[in-house]
């Protein structure tokens, strides 16, 4: 809908008592527009204060973008609750945080067992079961997911600081 200083506009009856208050707030020029009720929740967008009177050529243009405002916030929303459910089924141990950081730089599993003092198959099996807790099949992968749920902001182990 429309609303401008004036009152004028689609909406002009059913939000009268709205628009006295928001003039009196100083906030005379404004778009708004909104979604039914839907599946993902509804969504009601408004700017106000514009510095000029909007025009219907404003509206209609607000119209066409508010499908992709509406969906972009669904997303945001939909990426919080993910975060949120993402929590791991148990906390990543010593040993595969200390794995994990040296994937991170680059170090083969070969090179990895030769800093931490175990074989390369070791490692493997380490970063096999790091992959199932994480949910991610591979390496490039387990470093973005760590990266996610700020893994590699908490303290090295000794062993890892050292070398």
């Amino acid at each position: 809908a429309m609303l401008d200083a004036s009152g004028a506009g689609e909406a002009r009856l059913p939000l009268a008592p709205f628009l006295d208050e928001l003039r009196a707030l100083g906030l005379d020029n404004l778009l708004v527009h909104g979604t039914e009720r839907l599946p993902g929740g509804s969504t009601f967008f408004a700017l106000f204060g514009l510095p000029h009177r909007p025009r219907p050529r404003h509206a209609y243009f607000f119209e066409l973008l508010l499908p992709h405002l509406h969906l972009a916030l669904q997303r945001v929303g939909q990426q919080q609750r993910q975060a949120r459910a993402g929590a791991l089924a148990r906390p990543v141990s010593a040993r595969e945080m200390e794995i994990l950081h040296w994937v991170r730089e680059g170090k083969s599993n070969e090179e990895i067992g030769l800093i931490l003092g175990i074989s390369g198959l070791t490692v493997k099996n380490h970063l096999q079961r790091l992959y199932r807790l994480l949910g991610v099949s591979n390496r490039a992968h387990a470093i973005a997911r760590g990266m996610a749920l700020h893994l590699f902001e908490q303290p090295l182990p000794p062993l890892a600081r050292a070398a």
